[in-house]
């Protein structure tokens, strides 16, 4: 791949160190210390994949040098490093892919629904994880029922709480399996919304937009779950599917966003980025890419001008990040909705 930007080119460089070889250069990833949070191995699979998926969209004939990196990606995602949290460090029993767990399900499922829209075809016919096998429909329909059973409307994550931004993904793909295959599941897609909107914003206007989990099997909120580095998470992946309600919401949001001459970031509280949840960088990268997104271009800008202190040399936390900014740098207005809808 030959890009004039470059920043794009280290980004694309990088990204082809990890996922060229047929499988993951797990020594090239970020190590977390937790598979549970928020710097986990699958994230630094999924939205690098998110990248290549608009990168696709903007030019189909990418596809020969990118189909065989994204099909590193899914074997990565099977590989028990992404998956065996559930059991070691959660200390569930179920199958990953059965119940719950949506921070995985629902990210795989958008993955192969992507990959689905992409070529035509599932990375493989059936997903072969830990003994058990399910196809891409299965696992959809799985996950639309335990939303239309759930007390929250959503899917629950750990401890059988509900999060926004890994409901975002559950939004995302019950579009994508709507289109691809005829269904109605995203006909739940409001009651979810409805609980945002209800229940989950903070409706302060300094700190935290979102309380970003629900207490236990409930649509109520915990209120200790509030994050800025979540919100912005979050307002990036809805704008797939709520567009205009996100860029409501982002208009106050923004003073959250420092600012110094031409530059711009997100300031995440060190003890955050000691417990994985979120860090500068990786909320910056996010704004950057919801900037694109919704295509205010001065700010995008000003975020970038944060990253590319580190494009060149690589982030703390790559691949992810060196994905964030491949993902920022391709967007154009409207490019993830069009990714999702179209």
């Amino acid at each position: 791949m030959t890009e004039t930007h470059s920043g794009m080119r280290c980004a694309i460089e990088r990204l082809e160190r990890c996922y060229s070889g047929g499988k993951i250069a797990w020594e090239q990833c970020f190590q977390p210390r937790w598979e549970r949070g928020n710097f986990a191995s699958r994230y630094h699979l999924v939205y690098p994949g998110l990248a290549f998926w608009i990168l696709l969209r903007a030019k189909l004939d990418r596809a020969t040098a990118l189909r065989p990196l994204l099909d590193t990606m899914y074997r990565g995602l099977l590989e028990p490093r992404c998956w065996q949290y559930w059991h070691t460090e959660l200390g569930e029993n179920s199958w990953p892919l059965q119940e719950r767990n949506l921070t995985y399900a629902g990210r795989l499922a958008s993955f192969i629904g992507f990959y689905i829209d992409a070529f035509g075809t599932p990375p493989a016919d059936k997903i072969h994880l830990d003994d058990h096998v399910m196809t891409y429909s299965e696992l959809s329909e799985n996950l639309w029922r335990q939303m239309k059973a759930s007390p929250s409307c959503g899917v629950t994550c750990y401890h059988h709480t509900s999060m926004v931004m890994c409901n975002a993904h559950l939004l995302i793909n019950n579009l994508l399996h709507d289109r691809l295959f005829g269904t109605q599941f995203a006909d739940a897609n409001a009651q979810w919304l409805a609980t945002v909107e209800q229940k989950l914003l903070t409706n302060e206007e300094t700190g935290p937009l979102f309380y970003y989990g629900t207490k236990p099997d409930s649509g109520e909120p915990n209120e200790p779950d509030r994050s800025v580095g979540m919100d912005i998470w979050s307002l990036f992946l809805m704008s797939a599917v709520v567009p205009e309600r996100v860029r409501d919401w982002f208009s106050g949001w923004k003073s959250r966003i420092a600012h110094d001459n031409d530059s711009a970031w997100i300031e995440i509280p060190q003890r955050e980025t000691k417990g994985e949840l979120s860090s500068t960088a990786l909320a910056t990268g996010w704004a950057f890419c919801l900037a694109k997104e919704l295509g205010e271009t001065e700010l995008a800008l000003s975020l970038r001008r944060t990253l590319d202190r580190d494009i060149a040399t690589g982030f703390v936390l790559d691949p992810l990040m060196s994905g964030l900014y491949l993902l920022g740098e391709t967007l154009r207005p409207g490019a993830f909705h069009d990714l999702v809808i179209r």
